[in-house]
């Protein structure tokens, strides 16, 4: 059953590497080719079923896409107010600004995500509701080792996002228990959780560990977890899932074998495992059913029905009857990362634990589980997430058993006390908050450790694919032949330099930040970066969630200078994120007030440097221009003698007549990112005609509400036949800057085409 299942997956992953939907007819003539060469040879090769399954799991995902993707917003209706009828679908979340939720329209199969700008609407998960509500398509930013929203919605079924609009027509029409019921429960408990938790900082983890919902927990807090290679701890999934079923399975058991009327009809190790089963049912139904508790579920099901019948079961008919009903469920769960994570997990499990001569002792039943887990999960840590702990052997094996004994147990058992008698169920929160703020305790110490985590983003999938033989090598059984030979394998991650530019040549990357701005400079051995992007709140920083990512791909290490242009937010709000992550030598800007270190000074008119042969050098604001916001914003130009680039900031029309009055000379460029955004407020007609750039860059955000770049800045630079590139449009831009070369861009949307972003 194996080689079918990874020959389904392998199916089903090869069509993610499509730009576009094949023909249906041509997959199902190569479907039916394929069934047909299996039936003539399956007498003669084992294997000739492989091709059929690997067109199987093609043709299934491409029907299961098609039929998400035949729901799409008109391009026409985005931003006009639509009636809009259906299910709420979701556990509303509410912050202090507005909720949000996902809501089901009627008729349909897909998912659309809702903010109503009301804080406390008693909106229930299965109402029947009418909103009058603007949508827009599904759209994010594209980078280079940043999370993509785009395919992760896709695999949700979600198809739209937009907001509900003031309107007397937003009423509830009926409320269906029959929708959603699961969900209902949740939203119930999630209700009584939040009248009996106590205020402490480890109470917003309960919900997790009770119901699966993590949302408003803080940000430290999720890098406290990501240092310490705990991440697990607080997602339900298989090991929760099994923990509960295991407790079942012992009290049932106990008591069984005390009431002889039971015992002579049942043995008790069957009425154990029933009991367990039940249990993991429960527990994934109040987790919402995620990939994880879905593959815990399978397989727990698959053993108990191998036990009550008495056959003996391999653990990898278990693994890959899992993982096929997981991608029957949705063929598109690829997409995520738990996916990997909970399957890639239990296969290192079953690989490093079996096919050993027998086992015993403590370290067998349970440190080695943790080596294994903690040291095979490099390759995909590194590849999903850019860091691995290397504190996780320590904090699992002190926080696993922690979390069974004496944190779950008292969840699980609240979320069922409150839904029968509160007051008790309250108690059991309390004690299960204490225990955990115990651990919290203990797991901040770990990841305050400077040699907690190492990051380092994997290069490329050919260095993945070693890796991960090497580490297969190095976790098979004692005598195997070239065990050792893994270590060989692992090296070239180690060793790997990035490409970089060579002397005299510099490479500028615009990073696609949303309404914002993010530019990294790279010379032969230096690093820039102009600007940091937006900081929104504590769950949206594009300076940690693009920009760091993007440093960690190309391999930087430190940040040679980082500039601030200006105060502005969507400049500025990145930084801090930098700051905290990496070495920074300089910090350049004209609010040195909102940084104050030591590295942090002005950037002044005349300051120069040179890099690998690159010049730099900023060209406003002098002393004068200090306090004027967008019009003090830094200017800095860059130049190898042949290509030139201008980074302008937020400058707008007072700033760009002081350029001209001061350096008309070093205005002229191959490239420019357009001042403000490419508002009307920017762009003089003679600034435009002065710098006269072969390419002019909008770093803009996806129907922005400022409706940047303005048609005017768009005419004028069409009219000097410029080449003109937005980042709402092409994500994230590239320029090799070679001396002797041509300037091209390299587009990321276009060289990172999906078939879900068609249209």
């Amino acid at each position: 059953m194996l080689p079918f299942v990874l020959a389904f997956l392998m199916g089903d992953l090869y069509l993610q590497t499509s730009v576009h939907l094949p023909s249906v007819s041509l997959i199902y003539l190569i479907l039916l080719i394929s069934a047909l060469i299996y039936l003539i040879l399956r007498k003669y090769f084992l294997l000739s079923y492989l091709p059929f399954a690997f067109m199987l799991g093609f043709a299934f995902c491409h029907w299961y896409a098609s039929s998400l993707l035949s729901w799409q917003l008109p391009k026409e209706q985005e931003g006009k107010p639509i009636l809009l009828t259906g299910y709420v679908a979701s556990l509303p979340i509410i912050d202090n600004w507005q909720t949000n939720f996902l809501f089901n329209p009627e008729h349909t199969h897909i998912l659309v995500k809702l903010a109503w700008r009301n804080p406390n609407p008693s909106i229930k998960v299965g109402d029947k509701r009418q909103f009058l509500v603007r949508l827009k398509r599904i759209h994010s930013t594209q980078n280079p080792g940043a999370f993509d929203y785009e395919a992760w919605s896709l695999q949700k079924g979600l198809r739209a996002t937009g907001y509900v609009l003031p309107s007397t027509k937003n009423i509830l029409l009926s409320h269906a228990w029959y929708r959603y019921s699961i969900d209902q429960v949740r939203q119930y408990l999630q209700e009584k959780i939040k009248s009996y938790s106590p205020p402490s900082k480890t109470s917003p983890w309960l919900m997790a560990l009770i119901i699966g919902e993590r949302d408003g927990i803080a940000h430290e807090d999720w890098q406290v977890l990501r240092s310490t290679g705990t991440n697990h701890l607080m997602a339900i999934a298989g090991l929760h899932i099994g923990i509960m079923a295991g407790f079942a399975h012992f009290i049932v058991c106990w008591c069984w074998r005390r009431i002889p009327w039971l015992v002579l009809r049942f043995p008790a190790q069957q009425g154990g495992a029933c009991a367990a089963l039940i249990i993991a049912l429960l527990y994934s139904a109040l987790a919402g059913f995620s990939i994880p508790t879905q593959r815990a579920c399978i397989m727990l099901t698959v053993f108990i029905f191998a036990l009550l019948s008495r056959r003996r079961i391999h653990a990898w008919h278990s693994w890959s009857l899992a993982m096929l009903v997981v991608l029957l469920l949705n063929p598109l769960s690829p997409l995520t990362d738990s996916f990997w994570l909970s399957f890639g997990t239990l296969a290192l499990i079953i690989y490093g634990m079996s096919a050993r001569l027998a086992p015993s002792g403590w370290w067998w039943k349970w440190g080695r589980v943790q080596w294994v887990i903690g040291f095979g999960l490099i390759p995909l840590s590194l590849s999903l997430f850019q860091e691995c702990s290397l504190v996780s052997f320590l904090a699992n094996s002190i926080a696993i058993p922690w979390l069974g004994f004496f944190i779950l147990p008292f969840c699980f058992l609240s979320g069922v006390f409150l839904s029968i008698y509160p007051p008790l169920g309250g108690w059991l929160l309390v004690i299960a908050d204490k225990s955990l703020a115990g651990l919290w305790w203990m797991l901040s110490g770990f990841s305050h450790l400077h040699f907690a985590s190492w990051q380092q983003a994997m290069p490329n999938s050919s260095i993945l694919f070693l890796m991960i033989a090497g580490i297969l090598l190095l976790l098979s059984p004692a005598g195997f032949p070239g065990r050792w030979l893994g270590i060989v394998l692992a090296l070239p991650l180690l060793f790997y330099q990035p490409p970089h530019p060579a002397y005299g040549d510099f490479w500028l990357t615009l990073l696609d930040v949303g309404q914002g701005l993010s530019v990294v400079v790279q010379t032969k051995t230096h690093t820039l970066v102009y600007d940091a992007g937006l900081k929104l709140n504590e769950n949206f920083d594009m300076g940690e969630s693009v920009v760091l990512p993007y440093l960690h791909t190309i391999g930087t290490k430190q940040i040679d200078m980082l500039v601030i242009s200006h105060g502005d937010n969507d400049h500025s709000g990145g930084a801090p994120a930098l700051l905290a992550a990496l070495p920074i030598t300089s910090l350049k800007t004209s609010v040195p007030e909102k940084f104050p270190f030591p590295i942090t000074s002005y950037c002044l008119a005349g300051q120069t440097w040179q890099w690998d042969g690159i010049h730099f050098t900023f060209l406003y604001p002098d002393a004068n221009h200090l306090q004027l916001d967008n019009d003090s914003s830094c200017v800095l130009r860059i130049d190898n003698g042949e290509k030139s680039v201008l980074l302008t900031g937020d400058i707008e029309k007072y700033a760009e007549t002081a350029l001209l009055s001061q350096t008309p000379a070093l205005l002229a460029s191959t490239i420019v990112v357009a001042p403000h955004h490419g508002s009307k407020t920017s762009g003089l007609p003679d600034f435009i005609a002065t710098t006269h750039p072969s390419f002019i860059l909008y770093a803009t955000g996806y129907r922005n509400r400022y409706h940047f770049p303005n048609q005017s800045i768009i005419n004028a630079y069409e009219a000097i036949h410029a080449t003109q590139l937005n980042t709402a449009e092409t994500g994230e831009i590239q320029f090799r800057l070679e001396k002797g070369k041509s300037v091209q861009p390299l587009i990321y949307r276009f060289l990172h085409q999906h078939y879900w972003s068609d249209g």
